[in-house]
């Protein structure tokens, strides 16, 4: 049971909300349920929902610590926030859509306390309206440069039930360890939503930190619920945030192959030509294909482009520093990269 009246709990969990009264009971109610050896506190931050949200919390679950943003930073600013107010050596990242099941908690905990050097525990999350479905098993990073979810769309047969090493966790539900974030940096603000924990599980790698996955740990997610998977606003951040992070983390080999395969495809959506018809594939983590008109895809491009060139300065900067700082060769990440053409076979 979460314990507010702790001093110094050992593990915070953090939930970010926007406009989710919907499914924020289940959510709470889940976690409420959650036995941890010393408790645990919980904190949601409220990303100036205009539903009553942060209300409901404070009138219904007064043993949760209510963190009102005032205006809608997004995902990564949001978890930030809500880590700065964590006072747990672990703290633990929760989206609101999601359904913990018993023990979720304590298997996080036990996992980081059996690797000092594991950055970030991630859970096994399945999609909570496909039963027996997995979203997510760890991160891929894919050799073009995109993300995968391992094991998506897989019926769940016990292939994923190993504590092991993956590349990357899932951002909805993770451990993060607090001697990392100090090290490493926490999410990058101006990514907004989507391959922030991408970003930051190769930042953390690059410094020498793991990743691990703990079967134990499961979820149901209800998946892109915030946003709406294959929307503009989810195409647009997916899409530049994904080069942001390229250019950010890899070497310059590496950046240039990413990028000139990138804007081949967006030449395909301005002509209309590529192959499957006048489409363009959503390229984000752990997505299926999701068809949009070429015409609206080529627009997205262009807000993507200029959008890029406005924060290059700064993400050029912070590439400065990730690279200088690494202590890992780039040899041990490609030996992570799962190709592209044998995740597009899938």
């Amino acid at each position: 049971m979460p314990d507010p009246s702790s001093a110094a709990p050992r593990t915070s969990v953090v939930i970010l909300n926007y406009n989710g009264l919907g499914v924020l009971p289940a959510c709470l109610d889940a976690v409420r349920r959650q036995e941890l050896d010393g408790g645990f506190e919980v904190i949601v931050v409220d990303n100036a929902s205009a539903d009553g949200s942060a209300a409901w919390v404070r009138q219904h679950h007064p043993w949760v610590r209510l963190v009102e943003a005032g205006s809608n930073l997004g995902f990564a600013a949001g978890n930030n926030l809500g880590l700065r107010h964590s006072r747990g050596e672990n703290a633990v990242l929760l989206n609101n859509d999601t359904a913990v099941r018993p023990g979720w908690l304590a298997a996080l905990v036990s996992a980081a306390d059996a690797d000092p050097r594991a950055g970030a525990v991630t859970s096994k999350l399945m999609f909570m309206h496909r039963p027996g479905t997995i979203q997510n098993a760890g991160g891929l990073l894919l050799s073009d440069g995109s993300g995968g979810d391992r094991g998506t769309h897989q019926s769940d047969i016990g292939q994923f039930d190993r504590r092991e090493e993956v590349f990357a966790f899932c951002g909805a539900g993770v451990l993060l360890r607090r001697e990392m974030l100090e090290e490493v940096g926490a999410f990058d603000e101006a990514f907004f939503m989507y391959y922030e924990d991408l970003d930051l599980s190769w930042r953390m790698r690059l410094r020498g930190w793991r990743v691990i996955y703990e079967p134990a740990a499961v979820i149901d997610h209800v998946h892109a619920g915030s946003s709406g998977e294959g929307s503009p606003f989810f195409i647009f951040h997916a899409d530049r945030n994904r080069m942001f992070m390229v250019l950010k983390n890899a070497p310059i080999r590496f950046v240039l192959q990413a990028f000139a395969g990138f804007y081949g495809r967006a030449l395909g959506n301005l002509l209309g030509n590529r192959r499957g018809g006048p489409a363009g594939r959503v390229e984000s983590p752990g997505v299926r294909p999701t068809l949009q008109p070429g015409g609206s895809r080529a627009r997205i491009h262009v807000r993507v482009a200029l959008s890029f060139v406005r924060f290059l300065p700064r993400m050029l900067a912070r590439r400065a520093g990730i690279r200088r700082g690494r202590t890992v060769a780039d040899a041990e990440i490609s030996r992570w990269l799962y190709p592209r053409e044998q995740w597009d076979a899938r």
